[in-house]
């Protein structure tokens, strides 16, 4: 069972905690309930670390076709170790800008908040190399 801690923040941002969620299954699961609210006519974003697992390369490919498929409008990974998530994400149509690979968990929250707002959706997934907890708690508390 995937966990997702969904809350609203000050300037009308939803933001869907899953930074617990450090699995393939997991990650997976948690993208699924931002696609279904982009349906529902929000802006998304997925900032996302290295997941862990037995084969990992193939499941960041999978996470980054997933992304795109489902159409998430900005993909921030986290890390080095994840990087081949944005790699796949831009093979298969994400060349806009959509997805952007950021060294840290500092330039993954710099990157995020500018992207905050009425109708934008942010889902934070785990990192096992990155405490991508930190990037949910100061969206929650409105903080630098």
């Amino acid at each position: 069972m995937v966990i997702v801690i969904t809350s609203e923040l000050s300037d009308g941002t939803l933001l869907l905690d899953a930074h617990t969620e450090t699995t393939f299954e997991g990650v997976r699961a948690a993208q699924r309930k931002l696609a279904e609210i982009r349906v529902d006519g929000y802006d998304t974003v997925h900032v996302a670390g290295l997941i862990e697992g037995d084969d990992v390369g193939e499941q960041l490919d999978i996470l980054g076709i997933m992304s795109v498929r489902l159409n998430v409008h900005h993909l921030i990974v986290v890390g080095e170790g994840a990087r081949r998530m944005h790699q796949t994400a831009e093979q298969e149509g994400s060349w806009g800008g959509e997805s952007i690979p950021v060294f840290g968990v500092e330039h993954a929250y710099d990157e995020v908040v500018n992207l905050r707002g009425p109708r934008v959706a942010i889902l934070v997934t785990g990192g096992v190399d990155a405490d991508m907890g930190d990037v949910a708690e100061r969206l929650r508390e409105d903080r630098p």
